[in-house]
């Protein structure tokens, strides 16, 4: 009895260039290509139901977090919030 193949899927990913080069240049030295460090990245991401490594936010990201919204204002419309961002 012959297993069948699983189906697979393309990711595509657009990221910084230097940053690619430096992380596969790391890869390079651990044997390791591309796709394969994606699936191990994948895989580990769904043992752990989670990121495997523990996010520690940044003072900015953390004042962001503490930020009273309560008073913020609140749009219904998609156009109006767009001009309002990209006035500031």
């Amino acid at each position: 009895m012959s297993k069948k193949p699983k189906e697979s899927k393309v990711v595509q990913v657009q990221m910084d260039k230097e940053l690619v080069e430096k992380a596969e240049n790391i890869l390079k030295d651990l044997g390791l290509d591309r796709t394969t460090a994606l699936k191990i990245y994948y895989r580990q991401i769904v043992l752990n139901n989670g990121l495997p490594f523990e996010m520690v936010p940044n003072k900015e990201t953390i004042e962001a977090l503490n930020e009273d919204l309560t008073h913020a204002k609140r749009y219904t419309d998609l156009d109006e919030m767009w001009k309002d961002i990209l006035e500031d």
